[in-house]
């Protein structure tokens, strides 16, 4: 028998006692030991009880490494089932059937964990993104959000996972899910916070499929448009200031005041005349009159393109205007189709002096200068 293997433990009969036990049960039970002399008969038994013995020795410590290796086995597949791929099965030298269950399992755990590393990966990048990021399901409920989605909507992820998708996107749902195309692009959608305003949001949905092709829902990519509102804004307003300010300075253009001399203004009228253009003829010649102190103003009409009878009369009240301040009106530019248009349209022109061209105007003007003025 092997030297310092225990038999049994303390308070139990010795291996001797216990073997010469078994050999007397053996020389009883085997007539072949039986016939054997005396100490070589024992001996004999002793032999094979001492191989008997290590024989169980053996078989129970394979017994216990079988345990072991079964229980490590377990334990891994346990970790496996929760999540837990740090974990390695030990794997011998033998190439049994146990090593070959151990090396699968470790193969498993280690696939496992590169795809668990990859799905971390790319959820920091969803988590990370600027746009908002909304899954849904086929039945239109959320199923996952990513930080954006919270931050605009200012629900937590917890209070979005399983609401309609209608509560956040009432513009666009249940029309997106009720869409036959595979991606649909909505320039311009509303998205509806937690507090209920309401927020301009461009809107795209590709759908989910499945393995066998079928779909699982929708995956919903948002970008919130506030600030790209507020700058087109801005430059609208912009944009508004600068024709506002064109427009003043072609109108000032348009009907430019200009001192001849001492007392003497001239405007040359340009282009059609409106309401609008009559109101602001009247203001400039009635402004001019007051800051220059004039005696006489010139009203040049040669560029007046239509001579009708809203230009007429807008000319007219400009005339009546100005003479209320004392000034005498010259009109100048009176071509023979203006004449015969004021005919027709039988307007008083009484008390105003026409004459065919602006130096002929400004002739009679700087006579007139000579006079002493009427008291």
């Amino acid at each position: 028998m092997a030297e310092g293997v225990p038999l049994v433990s303390e308070g139990e009969p010795s291996t001797e006692s216990r073997v010469a036990e078994l050999c007397s049960i053996l020389l009883g039970a085997t007539p072949a030991l039986g016939e054997a002399s005396g100490e070589a008969s024992f001996d004999l038994a002793k032999r094979a009880a001492e191989a008997l013995v290590q024989e169980v020795i053996e078989r129970r410590a394979r017994e216990e490494r079988l345990e072991r290796r079964l229980n490590d086995n377990m334990v891994m597949l346990n970790s496996i089932v929760s999540f837990d791929f740090t974990k390695r099965a030990e794997v011998s030298d033998r190439g049994d059937a146990w090593d070959a269950l151990a090396l699968g399992l470790n193969m498993v755990a280690e696939e496992l964990a590169s795809r668990v590393v990859s799905k971390e990966y790319v959820d920091n990048i969803l988590q990370s993104m600027s746009d908002l990021l909304v899954v849904v399901d086929k039945a239109g409920s959320i199923t996952s959000v990513n930080a954006a989605a919270c931050r605009l909507s200012a629900y937590a992820a917890e209070e979005l996972l399983g609401a309609p998708a209608s509560s956040i996107f009432p513009g666009a749902f249940p029309c997106v899910m009720g869409d036959d195309e595979s991606s649909v692009l909505l320039e311009e959608t509303a998205f509806q916070k937690k507090t209920g305003e309401i927020v301009p949001v461009s809107l795209s949905t590709s759908v989910i499929s499945g393995g066998l092709g079928e779909s699982q829902g929708l995956v919903c990519v948002a970008r919130d448009l506030t600030e790209r509102k507020r700058l087109e804004e801005e430059e609208r307003q912009r944009l508004e200031q600068v024709v506002q300010t064109q427009a003043l300075l072609l109108e000032e253009l348009s009907t430019p005041l200009m001192p001849i001399a001492d007392q003497i203004l001239a405007m040359p009228v340009i282009g059609s005349v409106d309401d609008r253009r009559s109101t602001q003829i009247m203001e400039t010649l009635l402004n001019g009159v007051v800051a220059r102190e004039a005696r006489i103003v010139i009203i040049d009409i040669t560029g007046v393109r239509k001579i009708d009878a809203r230009a007429v009369q807008g000319i007219v009240n400009a005339v009546k205007a100005v003479k209320l301040l004392g000034a005498q009106v010259v009109l100048t530019g009176i071509r023979p189709e203006v004449a015969v248009a004021l005919m027709e349209l039988e307007f008083n022109l009484g008390g105003i002096y026409t004459f065919g061209s602006l130096q002929t105007g400004i002739g009679y003007a700087m006579k007139q200068l000579q006079k002493p003025k009427p008291a």
